[in-house]
């Protein structure tokens, strides 16, 4: 296919129900032609503005104002530095290695799972949702219903900790309730 094909594709030709296809076109072309699969992912991941709004309340509410405590950052707006100043090459090499370390530990000792938590990557079943819903009617902590607060389906062990989508690992709770229960424990309030 020749340039001026692909400029008439993308403009009049390419059907679209979302933007993977210009996004993919365009970050093969950033890539100089070719990149793989995942470097392909990464970049959906980037351009993902749910995604990204995810995780900049999630960086927010945690990580920054724990380092933030520990006087390891400082946050100024937006903008988030090292308290540390400026710090050679080597001084960066050695520090990156000792993060990327960490990290390693940390996913070698909880597993692939210590990502589901963020990221429901295998939903419940809209059957098995209806079910638990039919079942409990109303929350199962504190007796709010329907009309007193959003309810939702909680998993009593969290998927975090190994927790499944099985009938029997679900409850309903309340919004506030699921919220404060989070993945802290695995109480069954039934």
């Amino acid at each position: 296919m020749r340039h001026s094909e692909l400029g008439t594709f993308i403009r009049e030709r390419m059907k679209m129900s979302h933007v993977y296809q210009p996004l993919l076109l365009r970050t093969l072309l950033e890539a100089g032609g070719a990149a793989t699969v995942r470097q392909i992912a990464r970049v959906f991941a980037a351009a993902d503005e749910a995604q990204v709004q995810f995780y900049d309340k999630r960086i927010r509410k945690m990580p920054l104002r724990v380092l933030k405590r520990h006087k390891v950052i400082r946050v100024e707006g937006d903008l988030v530095r090292l308290a540390t100043g400026k710090l050679s090459f080597a001084q960066q090499a050695e520090l990156i290695a000792d993060c990327n370390q960490r990290i390693a530990d940390f996913l070698i000792s909880r597993g692939e799972g210590a990502w589901t938590g963020m990221i429901q990557l295998d939903p419940v079943p809209d059957t098995v949702r209806y079910w638990v819903l039919a079942r409990d009617r109303k929350c199962r902590l504190c007796g709010a219903g329907p009309d007193d607060s959003p309810l939702e389906v909680d998993h009593i062990v969290p998927r975090s900790k190994g927790g499944d989508n099985g009938e029997n690992n679900l409850q309903v709770l309340c919004r506030p309730c699921n919220r404060g229960k989070s993945n802290l424990d695995a109480t069954d309030f039934r």
